[in-house]
């Protein structure tokens, strides 16, 4: 969709009228398998010299590297998406000469594959009308899913999927812009069901923010526009499609939505708008690493990043705290002294539990310790001293690496090395002394500048493995940058008596609170407003929804350190693998710990 966007802006920029239309096809199987995808635009199309051009990985064909005033920022999408669904085939006229090209991933060498048709031809009118242009120019990407990973959702979750990702906001909602998606489901009887495509931006109560700023230290010009929303949005933490946040935009492209510090805080969800950071395409262009590696948004570790999110969220701040006030209920009464014991002896167990996973250090691999069975960096996360080296190992099991003469290599890498650099990036694996099955290898790192932090990724074959490192004072070093307060994590558990909430369990990390919304539908027959317990199902709700919240928690953990890696598109899987990982590890200790106490 962005490249057919861009597509239709290159056309608008010279003064050719368009349709300006995009149609998407979709035909999903039974159990979410996606038989066909396709895209198809019917702007510019391109000659067999571009279709190449833009095939080559990692390549710049969009213009922006020109100053055009599109989204291809990064040199990769098309193809890479393609090689990420399983293969396709792209078709594209123009001037009335058919161009064909395929991509893949070659079985054996597990390296990407492209193939071009020797010559462009006149396609007749019945391949016009197979392929879908049936007149003009036009580009169509038909792409046959194979990687059984990527799940199809059904028309009411592909729709706002679509509709709602923070970085097609603009072309859904440009008027010049048709998006149009075909989507058949043989086992609903094959009906073609046709919808239009459009977004809507959140219902403003307030216009809050309408202002100019400039960046200290930089004096790159900034537009924010801040307004509050008359009911209460999704955080936009780890959701694309949450209306909630900033969108952080530069020339004709949305980057990321944010809201900061405020993004797992309930009255952070009444906001939404826009930052607007136009110099920020000219810093890319000059080949400044603002952008995440993993194109999942800005990388706000970056000085001049860091130096925006602190000036946006001092301007929010005010208006969050005034929030903070607003959606505070206090309980009709006091809870009883039985809950108000219990409620303390389960934050004394979060606490110990949160304590005990955040402060957990790296052990030795040696006879008798856990079991290497994918390639690994310990220690996962550690602290450097300035100017001083330290080193880091490398495992991989025989089952990675093979039977063979060798050598074995991996390469390491620094995703900050202007500051976090890496002394030896090609480590060899060698046989472990001790342990037959496991290789090992080893690499030094150093930091140059304080409180620099990076993640250092270590790569043997298509195996990936990273660790968390930060140039501090010697000591442990945990995956949160917030310190735990003192007292703990968790203070309190309370009732919210407000009604039409729109979750039933909610951690306020600002507070230490958990707020459990006894109206919320399902909920409010377990409990009274004050959560005095009905009978043992109240036990066992009470112990599902703090066990929910707190394994949320931890879930943001997982994902923050890498453990459960976010891949574009992938967003949401990650998230419930996250949380299925933390209940896994943590929900027993909490029911336990709930039916126990004497009540």
């Amino acid at each position: 969709m962005t490249n057919s966007d861009d597509s239709y802006k290159r056309l608008e920029r010279d003064g050719i009228s368009d349709k300006g239309e995009i149609r998407i096809r979709v035909r999903r199987l039974k159990g979410g398998k996606c038989e066909r995808l396709e895209a198809i635009d019917f702007a510019e199309g391109m000659n067999k010299e571009k279709l190449e051009k833009a095939l080559i990985f990692a390549g710049e064909a969009s213009g922006f590297e020109e100053g055009k005033s599109v989204r291809g920022l990064f040199g990769r999408g098309l193809k890479e998406a393609i090689i990420a669904l399983g293969k396709g085939e792209i078709y594209s006229i123009k001037d009335n000469k058919l161009s064909i090209a395929e991509v893949w991933t070659d079985k054996k060498s597990n390296k990407p594959k492209r193939r071009l048709l020797e010559e462009p031809y006149t396609p007749t009118n019945e391949e016009r009308k197979e392929i879908g242009i049936t007149e003009g120019n036009g580009t169509v990407v038909k792409i046959i899913v194979t990687n059984e990973k990527i799940k199809c959702p059904p028309l009411g979750n592909f729709v706002p999927w679509v509709r709602d990702h923070y970085a097609l906001r603009d072309i859904n909602s440009a008027t010049n812009r048709k998006i149009i998606l075909e989507f058949e489901s043989p086992e609903k009887g094959s009906l073609k069901i046709f919808e239009t495509i459009s977004y809507e931006a959140p219902r403003v109560k307030e216009k809050l923010v309408d202002q100019f700023i400039k960046l200290p230290g930089c004096g790159d010009n900034i537009e924010l526009k801040i307004y509050e929303s008359g009911e209460e949005l999704e955080s936009p933490y780890n959701n694309s499609f949450a209306r909630a946040g900033l969108l952080i935009k530069t020339q004709a492209a949305i980057l990321d939505n944010q809201l900061f510090k405020y993004q797992s805080e309930n009255a952070g969800r009444f906001f939404f708008g826009e930052v607007i950071w136009p110099n920020l395409a000219e810093r890319l262009r000059s080949g400044e690493a603002l952008l995440d590696l993993n194109r999942v948004g800005i990388e706000w570790r970056q000085e001049v990043c860091d130096v925006l999110k602190r000036e946006v969220e001092q301007i929010l701040e005010p208006f969050i705290e005034e929030k903070r006030r607003q959606l505070v209920v206090e309980p009709v009464r006091k809870s009883s002294e039985r809950v108000n014991k219990l409620n303390m002896a389960i934050c004394s167990l979060l606490n110990r539990l949160a304590k005990e996973h955040f402060s957990e250090t790296p052990i030795d691999i040696g006879p008798g310790h856990e079991k290497i069975e994918e390639l690994t960096i310990k220690p996962p996360y550690a602290n450097l001293e300035i100017d001083k080296e330290r080193p880091f190992s490398v495992y991989a099991p025989i089952t990675i690496v093979g039977i063979g003469p060798g050598p074995y290599q991996a390469k390491v890498e620094s995703s900050n090395s202007t500051h976090i650099q890496i002394l030896n990036p090609i480590v060899t694996l060698q046989p472990h002394r001790e342990r037959v099955l496991l290789y090992y290898g080893n690499f030094r790192v150093v930091g140059k500048t304080d409180k620099e932090e990076a993640t250092i990724t270590c790569k043997f074959s298509d195996h990936i493995a990273t660790a968390n490192v930060r140039v501090a004072p010697p000591g442990k070093i945990g995956p949160r940058k917030t310190p735990e307060r003192k007292g703990g994590f968790f203070r309190e558990i309370k009732a919210d008596r407000g009604g039409n909430p729109s979750q039933r369990v909610r951690y306020d990390e600002h507070s230490g609170i958990i707020w459990i919304y006894v109206k919320f539908p399902g909920i409010s027959r377990y409990f009274e407003n004050n959560l005095e317990f009905n009978d043992e199902g109240s036990r066992a709700m009470y112990a599902e929804l703090v066990g929910e919240a707190f394994c949320r928690f931890i879930s943001r953990d997982y994902l923050d350190t890498g453990k459960v890696l976010r891949i574009p598109g992938g967003e949401i899987e990650a998230v419930t693998i996250a949380m299925s990982m933390a209940q896994e590890q943590y929900l027993y200790h909490i029911h336990d710990a709930v039916l126990r106490q004497k009540l």
